[in-house]
């Protein structure tokens, strides 16, 4: 079925020029929460979602060098489960950068390129690694003008800290900071707030046929397995929706003052921030609507699945 069939339930038609040429680059199997977000962008019918690409997350314990094509496969079942099977997907770089320099070729990359180089600006939604689109502005400089890259991770300002999406590829952060492309970032201190509750999903999502379902239970499997008291992100019925801030930030008006602009920081090699008073300028939110994002997914989820409440 084609997501255009799909996007005819959720029956919202935006103004043409409302409309956003988006790319989804995605470590879709690493936990549980990606998969909202892709669905997410999806089911929003201002944003022409070009591909979605698949990205790795190697620095988490367990892994050798298959967490990309887990991804990829995510990515597969996810889209079969949306019955959306004109949305193309691709491979990203299956490892780290291995300089800020380094430039490896994947599909992912090279779909990356092509896209940039098509008139119009071009949104990134990253949420993991900064991998495939460190390596696609290294290897084609030209395509940064025509870029946006929404970034969701690092640590809150000003000092920063350790976090999980720098932590899969730091030499890839440090390459997209000095190029030229425009970056807007939610910080963890950020995405932390699109919190719910297992009981909030089990009664908005998983209801939503098939797709709600596996949406639901494949969360409710991964909070059991992954559950950590000294994790201080969990408490055991909740979770954090984080990468949906992807589609948050251009969801909600300009109004807001909600964000502000800050130096592009030297990331450090403990990962946390230094001075940098030549760097870029950033878009760095201080905090996005929780209200307005999660309703809108639940709403969007429902009309195109039904059962939602």
């Amino acid at each position: 079925m084609k997501r255009s069939e799909i996007l005819q339930r959720v029956g919202i038609v935006p103004p043409p020029a409302a409309r956003i040429r988006l790319i989804v680059d995605t470590d879709a199997k690493n936990e549980a929460d990606d998969q909202f977000a892709i669905m997410h962008h999806l089911l929003t019918p201002m944003f022409d979602v070009e591909g979605i690409v698949a990205a790795h997350f190697e620095q988490k314990a367990g892994y050798a060098g298959h967490s990309m094509e887990d991804s990829y496969r995510e990515i597969e079942k996810l889209l079969s489960l949306a019955q959306i099977d004109d949305v193309p997907f691709f491979r990203g770089c299956p490892s780290p950068l291995r300089s800020v320099q380094d430039a490896p070729d994947s599909e992912g990359a090279r779909f990356i390129i092509r896209q940039a180089r098509l008139p119009g600006k071009l949104y990134i939604a990253v949420q993991g690694a900064m991998t495939n689109v460190a390596a696609a502005l290294n290897a084609a400089p030209d395509i940064a003008g025509n870029v946006v890259v929404l970034w969701n991770g690092g640590g809150p300002y000003p000092a920063g800290r350790p976090e999980f999406n720098v932590m899969q590829d730091p030499d890839a952060v440090r390459a997209v900071l000095a190029s030229p492309a425009e970056v807007w970032q939610t910080d963890q201190s950020v995405y932390c707030t699109l919190e719910v509750t297992l009981a909030e999903l089990k009664r908005q999502v998983y209801p939503c046929g098939a797709l709600g379902r596996y949406l639901y239970e494949q969360l409710e499997e991964e909070n059991h397995r992954e559950y950590n008291p000294n994790f201080l992100l969990r408490s055991g019925e909740n979770w954090v929706l984080g990468d949906n801030t992807t589609a948050a930030v251009l969801l909600m008006n300009r109004y807001r003052g909600n964000w502000r602009m800050e130096r592009a920081p030297q990331l450090k090699e403990d990962l946390t921030y230094g001075p940098n008073p030549q760097g870029k300028l950033l878009r760095v939110y201080g905090s996005i609507d929780v209200r307005l994002t999660l309703e809108d997914f639940y709403a969007k989820l429902s009309l195109a699945y039904g059962g939602g409440k």
